[in-house]
Protein backbone atom coordinates (compact mmCIF):
# COMPACT_ATOMS: atom_id res chain seq x y z
CA UNK A 1 0.00 0.00 0.00
CA UNK A 2 1.01 3.53 -0.51
CA UNK A 3 0.42 7.09 0.44
CA UNK A 4 -2.51 8.03 -1.81
CA UNK A 5 -0.94 11.58 -2.03
CA UNK A 6 2.09 10.39 -3.50
CA UNK A 7 2.74 10.31 -7.24
CA UNK A 8 4.35 7.93 -9.66
CA UNK A 9 7.73 9.20 -8.68
CA UNK A 10 7.29 7.82 -5.09
CA UNK A 11 5.62 5.01 -5.49
CA UNK A 12 7.02 2.00 -3.18
CA UNK A 13 8.32 -0.45 -4.80
CA UNK A 14 8.46 -3.35 -2.04
CA UNK A 15 7.19 -6.34 -5.04
CA UNK A 16 10.85 -7.88 -4.34
CA UNK A 17 10.49 -8.06 -8.16
CA UNK A 18 10.33 -5.78 -11.19
CA UNK A 19 7.13 -7.28 -12.66
CA UNK A 20 5.54 -7.79 -8.90
CA UNK A 21 5.92 -3.72 -8.67
CA UNK A 22 4.84 -3.14 -12.11
CA UNK A 23 1.58 -5.08 -11.31
CA UNK A 24 1.31 -2.79 -7.75
CA UNK A 25 1.01 0.65 -9.54
CA UNK A 26 -2.94 0.04 -8.72
CA UNK A 27 -4.34 0.08 -5.64
CA UNK A 28 -6.37 -2.15 -4.21
CA UNK A 29 -5.62 -4.93 -7.04
CA UNK A 30 -8.98 -6.61 -6.45
CA UNK A 31 -11.85 -4.93 -5.53
CA UNK A 32 -12.99 -1.20 -6.44
CA UNK A 33 -10.06 1.06 -7.41
CA UNK A 34 -9.05 3.91 -5.03
CA UNK A 35 -5.80 4.76 -7.02
CA UNK A 36 -4.63 4.12 -9.82
CA UNK A 37 -0.96 5.55 -10.75
CA UNK A 38 -0.65 5.09 -14.49
CA UNK A 39 -3.28 7.10 -15.53
CA UNK A 40 -1.64 7.78 -19.53
CA UNK A 41 1.62 7.02 -21.18
CA UNK A 42 3.38 10.19 -19.47
CA UNK A 43 2.91 8.45 -16.04
CA UNK A 44 4.16 4.98 -17.55
CA UNK A 45 7.39 6.64 -18.47
CA UNK A 46 7.88 7.88 -15.08
CA UNK A 47 7.73 5.21 -13.70
CA UNK A 48 10.28 3.43 -15.81
CA UNK A 49 12.77 6.54 -15.10
CA UNK A 50 12.33 6.57 -11.63
CA UNK A 51 12.77 2.93 -11.31
CA UNK A 52 16.21 2.94 -13.30
CA UNK A 53 14.83 1.31 -15.86
CA UNK A 54 15.74 4.18 -18.90
CA UNK A 55 17.88 7.06 -18.62
CA UNK A 56 16.48 10.77 -18.35
CA UNK A 57 17.62 10.78 -22.38
CA UNK A 58 15.64 8.19 -23.38
CA UNK A 59 12.42 9.02 -21.28
CA UNK A 60 12.64 12.68 -22.59
CA UNK A 61 12.82 10.98 -26.23
CA UNK A 62 9.87 8.75 -25.34
CA UNK A 63 7.78 11.43 -24.00
CA UNK A 64 8.65 13.45 -26.94
CA UNK A 65 7.53 10.84 -29.32
CA UNK A 66 4.36 10.38 -27.44
CA UNK A 67 3.69 14.11 -27.68
CA UNK A 68 4.12 13.68 -31.64
CA UNK A 69 2.01 10.58 -31.98
CA UNK A 70 -0.57 10.88 -29.41
CA UNK A 71 -2.52 8.14 -31.16
CA UNK A 72 0.23 5.56 -31.11
CA UNK A 73 1.37 6.63 -27.33
CA UNK A 74 -2.42 5.73 -26.22
CA UNK A 75 -2.03 2.07 -28.44
CA UNK A 76 1.44 1.98 -26.29
CA UNK A 77 0.01 2.85 -23.07
CA UNK A 78 -3.19 0.54 -23.51
CA UNK A 79 -1.11 -2.35 -24.12
CA UNK A 80 1.48 -1.96 -20.94
CA UNK A 81 -2.02 -1.95 -18.83
CA UNK A 82 -3.41 -5.10 -20.70
CA UNK A 83 0.29 -6.52 -19.99
CA UNK A 84 -0.27 -5.70 -15.87
CA UNK A 85 -3.22 -7.07 -15.87
CA UNK A 86 -2.70 -10.15 -17.17
CA UNK A 87 0.66 -10.91 -15.14
CA UNK A 88 -1.72 -10.31 -12.04
CA UNK A 89 -3.95 -12.58 -12.82
CA UNK A 90 -0.94 -15.18 -13.95
CA UNK A 91 0.85 -14.41 -10.34
CA UNK A 92 -1.79 -14.42 -8.47
CA UNK A 93 -3.06 -17.86 -9.63
CA UNK A 94 0.17 -19.13 -8.78
CA UNK A 95 -0.66 -17.98 -5.34
CA UNK A 96 -3.67 -18.93 -4.88
CA UNK A 97 -2.19 -22.63 -6.45
CA UNK A 98 -3.89 -22.46 -9.46
CA UNK A 99 -2.86 -23.04 -13.20
CA UNK A 100 -2.85 -19.61 -14.76
CA UNK A 101 -4.68 -19.70 -17.99
CA UNK A 102 -3.38 -20.21 -21.23
CA UNK A 103 -4.52 -16.83 -22.57
CA UNK A 104 -2.41 -15.19 -19.80
CA UNK A 105 0.69 -17.34 -20.54
CA UNK A 106 0.42 -16.62 -24.17
CA UNK A 107 -0.05 -12.70 -23.27
CA UNK A 108 3.55 -13.02 -21.15
CA UNK A 109 5.30 -15.14 -23.97
CA UNK A 110 4.25 -12.86 -27.46
CA UNK A 111 5.10 -10.05 -25.05
CA UNK A 112 8.44 -11.65 -24.00
CA UNK A 113 9.55 -12.32 -27.66
CA UNK A 114 8.46 -8.92 -28.46
CA UNK A 115 10.87 -7.16 -25.91
CA UNK A 116 13.82 -9.57 -26.75
CA UNK A 117 13.99 -8.14 -30.19
CA UNK A 118 14.80 -5.08 -28.66
CA UNK A 119 17.48 -6.43 -26.28
CA UNK A 120 20.77 -8.59 -25.87
CA UNK A 121 22.30 -10.15 -22.75
CA UNK A 122 25.25 -8.61 -21.87
CA UNK A 123 27.58 -9.46 -18.77
CA UNK A 124 26.98 -7.65 -15.74
CA UNK A 125 29.27 -8.45 -12.57
CA UNK A 126 28.77 -12.06 -11.97
CA UNK A 127 26.17 -13.05 -14.44
CA UNK A 128 24.28 -11.98 -17.32
CA UNK A 129 21.69 -9.28 -17.96
CA UNK A 130 19.27 -8.13 -20.64
CA UNK A 131 20.13 -4.36 -22.32
CA UNK A 132 17.42 -2.57 -23.92
CA UNK A 133 17.55 -0.90 -27.26
CA UNK A 134 17.83 3.01 -26.72
CA UNK A 135 16.04 3.79 -29.64
CA UNK A 136 14.27 2.14 -33.22
CA UNK A 137 12.86 3.18 -36.38
CA UNK A 138 9.17 4.71 -35.16
CA UNK A 139 6.51 2.38 -37.31
CA UNK A 140 4.73 0.70 -35.03
CA UNK A 141 2.66 1.19 -31.25
CA UNK A 142 4.83 -0.92 -29.22
CA UNK A 143 2.68 -3.69 -29.23
CA UNK A 144 3.32 -6.41 -27.01
CA UNK A 145 0.87 -9.40 -28.80
CA UNK A 146 3.64 -10.32 -30.78
CA UNK A 147 3.24 -8.70 -34.06
CA UNK A 148 5.47 -5.53 -35.79
CA UNK A 149 6.62 -3.97 -32.97
CA UNK A 150 9.81 -1.65 -34.19
CA UNK A 151 8.90 1.70 -31.67
CA UNK A 152 10.43 3.01 -28.70
CA UNK A 153 7.31 3.32 -27.38
CA UNK A 154 7.14 0.09 -25.77
CA UNK A 155 10.62 0.91 -24.26
CA UNK A 156 9.13 1.35 -20.51
CA UNK A 157 7.23 -2.68 -20.38
CA UNK A 158 10.48 -4.40 -22.05
CA UNK A 159 12.35 -4.92 -18.94
CA UNK A 160 9.35 -5.74 -16.87
CA UNK A 161 8.52 -8.77 -19.09
CA UNK A 162 12.23 -10.16 -19.03
CA UNK A 163 11.15 -9.90 -14.93
CA UNK A 164 7.94 -11.78 -15.31
CA UNK A 165 9.60 -14.65 -17.44
CA UNK A 166 12.49 -14.83 -15.36
CA UNK A 167 10.63 -15.37 -12.30
CA UNK A 168 8.03 -17.69 -13.94
CA UNK A 169 10.83 -19.67 -15.15
CA UNK A 170 12.70 -19.60 -12.47
CA UNK A 171 11.28 -18.43 -9.69
CA UNK A 172 11.33 -18.93 -6.59
CA UNK A 173 7.37 -19.44 -7.40
CA UNK A 174 6.39 -20.19 -4.00
CA UNK A 175 7.83 -17.12 -2.26
CA UNK A 176 5.13 -14.98 -3.81
CA UNK A 177 2.91 -13.96 -1.49
CA UNK A 178 -0.41 -11.35 -1.55
CA UNK A 179 -0.99 -9.26 0.61
CA UNK A 180 -4.37 -9.84 2.86
CA UNK A 181 -7.22 -8.95 0.15
CA UNK A 182 -9.78 -8.70 3.34
CA UNK A 183 -7.84 -5.73 4.80
CA UNK A 184 -4.61 -4.59 3.28
CA UNK A 185 -3.88 -3.87 -0.25
CA UNK A 186 -3.91 -7.60 -2.07
CA UNK A 187 0.04 -6.16 -3.81
CA UNK A 188 2.15 -8.98 -5.03
CA UNK A 189 5.55 -9.54 -3.03
CA UNK A 190 8.39 -11.98 -3.26
CA UNK A 191 9.01 -12.88 0.75
CA UNK A 192 12.59 -13.27 1.49
CA UNK A 193 12.39 -13.87 5.20
CA UNK A 194 14.27 -16.97 6.09
CA UNK A 195 11.06 -18.75 8.05
CA UNK A 196 8.80 -16.99 5.21
CA UNK A 197 6.84 -15.01 7.91
CA UNK A 198 6.16 -11.96 6.38
CA UNK A 199 2.43 -11.10 5.44
CA UNK A 200 2.54 -7.84 4.33
CA UNK A 201 3.36 -5.62 1.22
CA UNK A 202 5.07 -3.76 4.20
CA UNK A 203 4.84 -3.55 7.76
CA UNK A 204 5.01 0.31 7.44
CA UNK A 205 1.63 0.37 5.66
CA UNK A 206 -1.06 -2.21 5.98
CA UNK A 207 0.86 -3.74 8.75
CA UNK A 208 0.65 -1.00 10.96
CA UNK A 209 -2.75 0.10 9.82
CA UNK A 210 -4.19 -3.47 10.06
CA UNK A 211 -2.68 -3.91 13.32
CA UNK A 212 -3.83 -0.56 14.76
CA UNK A 213 -7.40 -1.42 13.45
CA UNK A 214 -7.60 -4.69 15.19
CA UNK A 215 -6.39 -2.77 18.16
CA UNK A 216 -9.52 0.07 18.16
CA UNK A 217 -11.69 -2.90 17.54
CA UNK A 218 -10.50 -4.91 20.69
CA UNK A 219 -10.26 -1.76 22.53
CA UNK A 220 -13.96 -1.21 21.58
CA UNK A 221 -14.80 -4.24 22.41
CA UNK A 222 -13.81 -4.30 25.32
CA UNK A 223 -15.93 -1.17 26.26
CA UNK A 224 -18.71 -2.58 25.36
CA UNK A 225 -18.65 -5.24 27.45
CA UNK A 226 -17.85 -3.77 30.68
CA UNK A 227 -20.81 -1.01 29.80
CA UNK A 228 -22.82 -4.42 29.41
Amino acid sequence: MNDATVGVEGLVRNGGALCLDFINTVEPRTGPVSREWLTGYPDLVTWARYGGLVDEATADALLRTSAARPSAAQAAFRTAIDLREGLFRLFAAIVHDTTPTPADLDLLGRAFATATRHGRLAPHADRFDWTWDAAVPADASGDASGGASADPLGRPWWPVVASAMELLTHGPLDRIKQCPTDEGCSWLFLDATKNRSRRWCSMDDCGSLIKARRQTDKRRTARQRTRT
